[in-house]
């Protein structure tokens, strides 16, 4: 436990932190220190407090723990250096799934996919269009996973006649869509 007898942080007994005054000390004090001890890291200023911030928060919540300045420290630093190390591996993966993903972006097999996922979504967008109103409705409320019973409890109508519109327009769409299946087999 940590005491700061008169206003003097590095002395610390066995009574605690007991006021959020000590603490305030104890952060002018050691702030900087621990600021510039996680900046080593190679870190961005923001992200460098942010992690010195956290472990200020941590040491409140578990300032009871500690009997000495050396323990608290000795936290700190730990604690500080564990938040940079694995900031900097998520930034590491991060980094090398980006490098992955443009990659395989610049491959001519992704850019031929979604051309051909954008023409598709077009044409099926234009044929749905053509259908009733309602039969856009449920089938877009459809395509958007909601339920016969969801549509039906959102649009005001009974399941069965959700499933009667359902089954008109997806008959009417198959008819309209057939000459895309013949094209999706070729490619």
């Amino acid at each position: 436990m940590i005491a700061l007898q008169n206003s003097n942080i590095d002395n610390v007994g066995a009574q605690g932190m007991s006021s959020k005054k000590e603490f305030d000390l104890f952060f002018k004090k050691y702030y900087t220190l621990f600021l510039s001890f996680a900046c080593r890291y190679r870190l961005d200023t923001e992200e460098a407090r942010d992690i010195v911030q956290d472990v200020f928060i941590a040491f409140w919540e578990q300032r009871e723990n500690f009997s000495s300045i050396v323990t608290i420290k000795a936290f700190f630093y730990r604690s500080i250096a564990n938040r940079c190390l694995n900031y900097l591996k998520h930034e590491d993966v991060k980094n090398r799934y980006a490098e992955n993903q443009l990659e395989k972006m610049q491959g001519e097999e992704f850019i031929q996919e979604n051309i051909i996922r954008e023409e598709v979504s077009f044409i099926v967008r234009k044929k749905i269009k053509q259908l009733t109103p309602r039969e856009q409705e449920i089938i877009i409320l459809s395509l958007q996973n909601k339920s016969n019973q969801e549509i039906a409890d959102m649009l005001s109508l009974s399941v069965p006649t959700v499933k009667t519109h359902k089954m008109h327009a997806y008959a009417r769409l198959r008819t309209e869509l057939e000459e895309l299946r013949f094209l999706l087999l070729i490619l």
